[in-house]
């Protein structure tokens, strides 16, 4: 009988749905940060796979789980795992499949109208009886159709944004390690990373963090960027260089940012991007749906009963 080590909240969704969802003959043994060390290392010992909700997994737990066939998480990123050690153990790490991935586009997608629009301002304004101020009349408010819209990783969240923006008859460009046959067909056009930023009315973030990708976009790229440019964020914040960015937005180097994430989570209360007119922020909810849950439960589980039969795990991830 495979046994499961859950690292959990104690209240999310993806907890209960696990419940209602595991194979038959699968046990689970939720861990939450309050879970004594003791008893984390005691199942980790005994865990045949271990599938982590929105929490990384710890070298100690991978240390310890000698019989772990499969870490298995549900999200898209993978920063939370030390990926040399896992492969070190023979441990292999494998991301949701792409579970996640309309509802981050989706979210990219929200985050790009809501600053072009100057929705945050317009929503608090007519809360409070002050109807229209200049800066939501029109002369700094822009439209998404037909601009030049660019994506940082083509993976599955990119591809899925480049699908939605055809909507929207946008000139798309990638940029990515390799090469997007899906991003491709539809409709977007590989570049390197300087072009894009210098040609991109929108750039929309979707790498993965990593050695690599650690503070890609910085005060040089800023620079690159047209001054009427909007700068997305719904991968991982340290992609972004934060301090370079809150620069360029008070020297209105770009026009604006929508940002999901931050160099530090909870995003400090002093942070001076929360008092920008021109950053739409939100609290790394890019990738929470309703719809997505199941699909990254089922997934997970899918994803385990593939090892235990003695194949190969899909979706699985390594050190860059």
């Amino acid at each position: 009988m495979p046994n499961v080590l859950v690292l959990s909240g104690p209240a999310l969704p993806l907890l209960k749905m696990a419940e209602e969802m595991k194979p038959e003959g699968y046990e689970l043994n939720v861990c939450t940060s309050e879970t004594e060390s003791d008893e984390v290392e005691r199942l980790s010992n005994e865990a045949d796979f271990v599938l982590a909700f929105g929490h990384g997994v710890s070298e100690e737990i991978l240390r310890a789980g000698r019989k772990v066939k499969l870490v298995q998480l549900c999200s898209a990123g993978y920063d939370g795992v030390n990926l040399r050690v896992a492969g070190e153990l023979g441990i292999p790490v494998a991301n949701n499949g792409g579970a996640n991935a309309i509802p981050v586009a989706e979210f990219a997608m929200t985050l790009i109208l809501a600053c072009h629009r100057h929705l945050p301002i317009a929503h608090n304004d007519t809360r409070a009886d002050a109807w229209m101020r200049p800066e939501i009349d029109g002369y700094d408010s822009y439209e998404l159709f037909g601009k030049t819209v660019g994506i940082v990783g083509a993976g599955r969240i990119g591809s899925t944004l480049a699908r939605l923006l055809r909507g929207f008859e946008t000139t798309t460009l990638y940029t990515d390690l390799v090469r997007s046959e899906k991003a491709e067909s539809y409709g977007a056009k590989r570049v390197d990373l300087d072009e894009l930023l210098m040609e991109s009315d929108v750039v929309s973030l979707h790498t993965n963090l990593n050695a690599g990708s650690h503070k890609l976009i910085g005060a040089r790229e800023l620079g690159l960027m047209k001054k009427a440019a909007l700068l997305v964020n719904t991968c991982r914040g340290p992609v972004i260089d934060e301090a370079a960015l809150i620069e360029a937005l008070r020297n209105k180097e770009i026009w604006g940012a929508g940002l999901d994430v931050f160099e530090i989570e909870p995003v400090e209360a002093d942070n001076p991007l929360l008092t920008m007119d021109n950053v739409v922020v939100a609290p790394h909810v890019a990738g929470k749906s309703w719809e997505s849950y199941p699909r990254r439960v089922d997934f997970a589980f899918s994803n385990m009963q593939r090892v235990w039969r003695g194949e190969a795990p899909d979706s699985v991830v390594t050190e860059d």
